[in-house]
């Protein structure tokens, strides 16, 4: 399988920026590659244009994101129903209704799979605003610091993704979770 998602991943290499596209248009709701597959090589060869080709994988990340919800929101729940309870189907549910946009904007950062989280929106019939600004504000602040982490370190910077990326993200996702808790408390008081 390793062999075969190489492969795929040199295959849309030679598209460039349309091979970009598409793998992060089918990662958000149906395709195995992540977007940073593409995204990191291609900002590489041209770090010039590393935030331009962020801005393109955000994009196309979350409009293949909202296929993804739509194919959550038509045959999801049978979907999941297969592979989980309804006791975590329920939980699932209630974090999403908690916080919202805020789990999806978490949701763009972390290294599982982006299509669970767009199929699981579309299932718990997330409000689609909030679906699509969250998706925005979390794919793209993911992809643009790839961009910019390789713009100011070149080369290097795969190696610092490969050793920090987890951290970062981590670090990142908390610092979501802080702001997104602060403003919700001080809309509520």
């Amino acid at each position: 399988m390793e062999q075969f998602i190489h492969y795929l991943i040199e295959f849309f290499q030679e598209w460039g920026v349309l091979g970009l596209l598409i793998v992060a248009f089918t990662e958000s709701s149906v395709f195995i590659i992540p977007p940073d597959a593409l995204l990191i090589p291609l900002s590489l060869i041209e770090p010039s244009k590393a935030i331009l080709f962020a801005i393109y994988t955000t994009v196309a990340s979350v409009l293949g994101g909202i296929v993804g919800y739509y194919l959550g929101k038509g045959i999801g729940k049978p979907l999941l129903h297969k592979i989980t309870t309804e006791n975590v189907i329920s939980k699932a549910e209630n974090l999403y209704h908690q916080y919202g946009m805020g789990a999806i904007i978490i949701a763009g950062f972390t290294p599982i799979p982006y299509k669970v989280f767009t199929i699981l929106s579309g299932v718990v019939e997330m409000k689609m605003s909030s679906f699509v600004i969250g998706s925005l504000i979390g794919r793209g602040a993911r992809f643009l610091l790839v961009a910019i982490v390789i713009m100011l370190f070149g080369e290097n910077a795969t190696t610092l993704i490969q050793e920090y990326g987890s951290i970062a993200t981590l670090i990142i996702g908390l610092l979501f979770i802080i702001v997104f808790v602060i403003v919700k408390r001080k809309k509520a008081s």
